[in-house]
């Protein structure tokens, strides 16, 4: 992932076209394997300690919204601030977004981790009884679902946005000008390929895979590499 987040940086893109961003190092998570068969990152202890260095940098609170975004999202932040402005959200008020239209079943309620949209009366709430939550919730699961409960227990209201984005790994998807996120892009020429067409750029795609991308694009984020793109170390090193 560290990888994917070199891209963004290198591109201005997703986080580093917002107002203000911060980066965020965690460690390994677990996979937790239910009776149903599917399998969910035990990753929320890993994010209350992220929410909690958020919390001390007070970055936020110089702004409406916080928008937590994953390293394989591509999140479009003038498209963003026009799904946002769209919903009318009341002001000064807690608010999460839900953002997909999928089945509720598979889609955490239609709140997914990807990109986690809150208003700053949201995670002030949050930043206060964040404890009992995990006291009550627990911490054997995904941190999407722990945040939508605990939200939802904390009496903060929510807004639908099921246009937000819709999970689909195919770069075709990020021709859909309308959405403000597009995941999960793990394959880094699939996320720069995604970033040049949400820039107005044109890519031939085929089975999923962007076809014409130049091969030398790895060079231009990372001067030191081979030509062919060969070089896989990321050199991200966390702040």
């Amino acid at each position: 992932e560290e990888r994917l987040v070199e891209i963004h940086r290198a591109n201005s893109a997703s986080i580093f076209a917002c107002d203000a961003h911060g980066l965020f190092h965690t460690w390994r998570t677990q996979v937790t394997q239910w009776d149903s068969t599917v399998a969910t990152l035990t990753n929320i202890d890993v994010f209350i300690d992220v929410w909690k260095h958020v919390k001390e940098e007070g970055v936020l609170w110089k702004y409406d919204w916080t928008v937590k975004v994953d390293p394989d999202c591509l999140v479009v932040p003038e498209r963003l601030r026009w799904h946002l402005g769209a919903l009318s959200a009341p002001k000064k008020q807690p608010v999460y977004i839900k953002n997909n239209a999928m089945n509720a079943s598979y889609s955490n309620g239609g709140f997914l981790g990807a990109v986690e949209v809150f208003s700053r009366e949201a995670l002030e709430l949050y930043f206060d009884w964040w404890p009992e939550c995990k006291k009550t919730i627990g911490v054997h699961g995904g941190e999407d679902g722990f945040m939508k409960a605990c939200m939802d227990a904390l009496g903060v209201g929510y807004m639908m946005d099921g246009g937000m984005f819709k999970p689909d790994d195919d770069p075709r998807k990020c021709r859909d000008g309308k959405m403000a996120a597009y995941h999960p892009l793990k394959a880094q020429e699939s996320l720069q390929c995604c970033i040049d067409i949400t820039n107005g750029g044109k890519h031939r795609i085929a089975w999923g895979k962007c076809k014409d991308l130049n091969p030398k694009w790895a060079q231009k984020i990372w001067p030191d590499c081979p030509p062919d793109g060969s070089c896989r170390e990321p050199r991200w090193i966390p702040p």
